[in-house]
């Protein structure tokens, strides 16, 4: 997450905010605030919305993968008289669609050329989740483009300055990016790291349990960054007014899990030669990000706090094995949910 340095900031005056007279702006180099107080930085508001938005995501995709269960039952008609009595049933059922599924699989005819088709073949061989990190990449370098065409309103919806930002950027700027450089290397992230974790026992493949993971990752990265602002850090008093924009709190969330999934792998990097340890390379990540965090890197302006965040959050949903304690209560509570209202 790459943050913007604010070079100038015109504040109106009190004649403006009254509609007194004429406005009077001075404008200078650097940020400049009357009294030299610079603005206090919210901390329990976004930390509400932002677990509020988490909780709010998690069951709306545990809604939205347990509605689909449901209907890919009720179509091999494994419940006879069209109705679930628990979840206990959907999971059962959920468990020998799968087995059927594998068993009596087509394998996909050839069609003639039209582009739908032919995006459809593509992606046959992956899951619901590398799909999901398909459409995440797309998303990202497309928004590059989008915001050559009003780069205005692009920083205004899709970056987040913790004093001035509404809450709902703390989502949105994990999709935005300073240029294509930025948005590619996080893309690259994604692409190399994403399929790797979807895979694994903890997703199985399961796009809706992904999105729930890396959109709440994003978020809650995004939240570190802004509370990393009040850390009595060398440069903290100026980096509350620096916009944040990138994904790379949540590739870093990636990176976490991805850690803890296989702590024994090897890993290389980019334009350096050789390989090193899962370990060691995590070691020496937490210690780049901290000192950037505390004491700055000389023409690197990072979003460390993210960073940190993002890792920590990773790393600890396969730790505390988040499919067990997160995502399946959440499904079940979405099941008892729909059942109350009669959607299954």
């Amino acid at each position: 997450m790459l943050r913007t340095q604010l070079r100038r900031i015109a504040l109106p005056t009190p004649n403006r905010l009254s509609g007194a007279g004429p406005s009077k702006r001075t404008l200078r180099t650097g940020p400049y605030f009357p009294g030299d107080q610079l603005p206090a930085v919210p901390i329990l508001r976004p930390t509400l919305w932002a677990l509020a938005a988490t909780t709010t995501i998690f069951l709306g995709c545990a809604a939205y993968d347990v509605r689909r269960d449901v209907q890919n039952a009720k179509r091999r008609g494994l419940f006879k008289d069209g109705s679930v009595a628990s979840y206990e049933d959907l999971e059962d059922a959920r468990h020998r669609g799968h087995v059927l599924h594998s068993l009596f699989r087509k394998q996909p005819q050839p069609s003639k050329w039209h582009l739908p088709g032919q995006i459809g073949e593509m992606l046959a061989g992956h899951n619901d989740a590398e799909k999901l990190i398909l459409g995440f990449s797309a998303l990202h370098i497309g928004l590059v483009g989008a915001s050559s065409l009003a780069p205005g309103a692009f920083m205004q919806y899709f970056a987040h300055t913790p004093c001035f930002s509404p809450n709902y950027t703390l989502l949105t700027s994990v999709f935005g990016h300073l240029g294509l450089l930025h948005a590619g290397i996080n893309t690259f992230a994604l692409l190399q790291i994403g399929p790797e974790v979807a895979r694994s026992h903890v997703f199985a493949g399961n796009g809706s349990h992904f999105a729930a993971f890396y959109l709440s990752a994003g978020i809650l990265s995004s939240l570190g960054f802004h509370l990393a602002t009040v850390l009595p850090t060398r440069t903290y008093k100026f980096n509350r007014l620096g916009p944040g924009l990138g994904a790379s709190g949540a590739v870093m969330a990636l990176l976490g899990a991805w850690a803890t999934l296989y702590p024994n792998a090897r890993l290389g990097i980019m334009f350096i030669p050789g390989s090193y340890s899962v370990e060691n390379f995590m070691t020496a990540l937490v210690l780049f990000e901290l000192y950037g965090l505390f004491i700055g890197i000389p023409y690197f302006r990072l979003g460390h706090g993210a960073h940190l965040t993002g890792l920590a959050v990773g790393a600890a949903y396969v730790y505390f094995d988040g499919k067990k304690h997160l995502w399946r209560p959440a499904r079940k509570l979405a099941f008892g949910g729909m059942k109350l209202v009669k959607m299954v």
